[in-house]
């Protein structure tokens, strides 16, 4: 027979190992994956068992974080709930919290009493025995050229919807704080904190009554703190809580606290240039509401130290040429007065600053040692000061240098 390809058995064995290892060949990266998931599975499986097992063993677990070329093993308890849910801190505070409303009454054109709605604010329960902290501003009603006057009634409404009529104790424009008392059983006060302790940056929660929508929360942070806000020749706003939780028409008088459901501000004021929160809002600190509340409690208005001098209300006055010019001329002074200092307009008769030698248009450049830049230096050092507190003042009189001692006085109660 001639050459050629004989078809036999083997030859057909052959034919099929060839096909077979073809389509092993087709299967493989498939059998690879298969594979490959099982031990993913399994890995993901024993991790997730681990993981429980730690949980349920209350262990904390270890991190491991690179810093400065090192691993640093670094612990952290997870046993703990979400420091970001303030819902266990909105249950301590609403209770406390309450919203104000208040009316004025006079006459109509035709000789009949009539009862007015004069606005709507926010307040906090501050004692078992019903005393209720609001702002000042939140019992005012304006009366035309710069004047407002106390309103007539207050209506206090409470987060279970409890109304209740309540009396005002008294109020102080200085601090922007007033102190109302209910008669009411089963009050709950809220814990009062410490402000001196808050830092930036740090959570806060803003509780009122913002456009009349009572039992309102907002969450924010600290923005800064010794906040200072220009304001008359009695009152000044120093130290003040800045924050961007959301406060509104209506916040005021309400709570600032923090992410413990402890009072740490008084909701004051908004700075916008469209009567709405742009996320600028200050709040007084409850440090210095302590004060002026214990005051009032007891004496019917806040306690202020006072030399008895009047002071020019004009900011940066002097870093003007020609008023020092003014003043040099006026005081006949030999030399030229300071480009800082808060001027001295009056000074009453009888008073501290009087019998220590204090004169008309003196310069006030230190008080205890603390440089006066403006008089809204002045008011914030003078304003912490309580009667009979001892002070030193160095003046610029008439041109010459001045130091003197003297001893504050009560400065009574204000009424702007």
């Amino acid at each position: 027979m001639g050459g050629g390809v004989v078809h036999g058995p083997t030859g057909t064995r052959d034919g099929l190992f060839g096909i077979e290892m073809r389509a092993m060949n087709r299967a493989r990266p498939f059998l690879l994956a298969f594979a490959a998931f099982g031990v993913v599975f399994l890995g993901v499986t024993a991790a997730l068992r681990f993981d429980q097992w730690m949980k349920d063993r209350g262990e904390s677990e270890s991190i491991f974080k690179k810093h400065d070329g090192f691993l640093e093993n670094v612990q952290y308890d997870r046993s703990g709930g979400n420091s970001a849910d303030f819902r266990a801190a909105a249950k301590k505070i609403l209770p406390s919290v309450v919203s104000i409303d208040t009316q004025i009454e006079g006459e109509n054109f035709f000789g009949q009493h009539v009862v007015q709605d004069a606005g709507k604010g926010s307040g906090v329960v501050v004692s078992k025995d019903g005393y209720v902290v609001t702002n000042n501003h939140v019992l005012r009603v304006s009366v035309g050229f710069g004047d407002s006057q106390l309103v007539d009634k207050v209506r206090v409404t409470f987060s279970d919807g409890k109304v209740v009529t309540a009396k005002i104790i008294g109020t102080d424009p200085r601090s922007d704080l007033a102190v109302l008392k209910v008669e009411a059983p089963g009050l709950s006060p809220i814990v009062v904190g410490d402000s001196s302790r808050l830092e930036i940056g740090q959570w806060v929660i803003a509780v009122g009554n913002p456009l009349g929508y009572e039992n309102s929360l907002s969450v924010g942070v600290v923005s800064n703190v010794g906040r200072q806000l220009p304001g008359s020749s009695d009152a000044v706003f120093i130290d003040g809580i800045q924050t961007d939780a959301a406060i509104n028409p209506g916040n005021s008088g309400g709570a600032l606290c923090d992410a413990d459901g402890e009072l740490v501000g008084i909701n004051s004021s908004i700075a916008t240039t469209t009567r709405a929160n742009i996320g600028i809002g200050f709040a007084i600190p409850v440090n210095r509401m302590r004060q002026v509340v214990d005051d009032i409690i007891k004496y019917g208005y806040a306690k202020y130290g006072d030399m008895g001098i009047q002071v020019l209300p004009r900011e940066g006055v002097l870093r003007i040429q020609e008023a020092r010019n003014e003043l040099r001329q006026r005081t006949n002074a030999s030399s030229e007065p300071p480009s800082q200092g808060a001027v001295v307009l009056a000074v009453q008769p009888g008073s501290p600053a009087s019998q220590a030698g204090v004169h008309d248009l003196d310069v006030v450049t230190e008080i205890n040692g603390k440089k006066i830049g403006d008089f809204e230096d002045y008011q914030k050092i003078m304003s912490p000061l309580r009667p009979g507190a001892s002070v030193t003042v160095k003046l610029w009189s008439a041109g010459k240098p001045k130091t003197v001692s003297l001893t504050l006085a009560d400065a009574g109660k204000v009424n702007l």
